[in-house]
């Protein structure tokens, strides 16, 4: 498995505060089972990524975005890439909180400066 999808999982259940054992519970997978797809060590299937994910209350795009968006990223920009790299590092409301700020600020440009 892709070791950003294990990673976003993985912060998903923390941000959750769950541990690897309520999520056992709440998905009917084993403890071991959470781990091997936690550390990328054991693949799933996309239904099972999806059942995670509604858990986890994050959205199936959230938990794929560089896979689904390899192609897209290769033509960004180095800023907007620098920016979509550090906001994968946040939970879903923290990403929605700096996209909110980033609007404020673009409507506080002037538009000779944009």
């Amino acid at each position: 498995m892709d070791k950003m999808i294990s990673k976003r999982i993985c912060q998903a259940r923390k941000a959750k505060q769950l541990t690897q054992e309520d999520l056992s519970d709440l998905s009917g997978l084993s403890v071991s089972a959470i781990s091997r797809i936690e550390t990328g060590r054991n693949s799933t299937s996309l239904k099972t990524l999806k059942h995670l994910c509604d858990i986890l209350d994050v959205s199936l795009n959230y938990i794929l975005y560089d896979i689904l968006s390899e192609q897209q990223t290769s033509s960004q920009s180095p800023v907007v890439s620098d920016i979509v790299a550090l906001t994968t590092q946040l939970d879903e409301s923290q990403q929605q909180f700096v996209l909110d700020l980033i609007k404020v600020c673009i409507s506080h440009l002037s538009p000779d400066s944009l």
